[in-house]
């Protein structure tokens, strides 16, 4: 059985997450149409639910992006998922995918049908597909517990 959003955030709480607060509904759809006219893939489901709840998570140096840049007090900011690939919109591995999260050492990614992948922290190469998108998002925040 699958895990859901408030599941996900549950376990990742015990962890001593950082969690941002909810994003807006507008903020998630100029996220999308923006990724949209990048030629990256848009918001999946569990994505835009996870939004919903928190806009951004960090543990350690494990992100996910949300769809706007995270200030943080005497820390840098985490940038959004719009920032993160407007830069990397140029790596061949990367065509019809976007990148959601990262630590030191992979980043993540999902292609327009949902599917998340963990990506080569350098090439931007396939490494791994999940069958479950919760199960990518804590390896990606979890890998940056380490």
């Amino acid at each position: 059985m699958k895990m859901t959003t408030s599941e996900f955030v549950s376990s990742m709480k015990s962890y001593g997450i950082m969690l941002a607060s909810a994003a807006s509904d507008q903020s998630i759809t100029i996220a999308n149409m923006t990724l949209q006219n990048i030629k990256a893939a848009m918001l999946p489901k569990f994505l835009i639910d996870l939004y919903k709840q928190h806009s951004a998570l960090n543990l350690g140096t494990g992100y996910i992006f949300g769809p706007t840049e995270i200030k943080r007090n005497n820390r840098y900011p985490i940038p959004s998922i719009v920032q993160i690939n407007e830069r990397l919109k140029n790596f061949s591995y990367l065509r019809g995918k976007t990148i959601f999260g990262r630590n030191d050492l992979f980043w993540f990614g999902f292609d327009s049908f949902g599917n998340c992948f963990m990506l080569d922290n350098i090439t931007l190469k396939e490494l791994r597909k999940y069958d479950d998108p919760y199960k990518a998002l804590t390896d990606c925040l979890l890998g940056g517990k380490i």
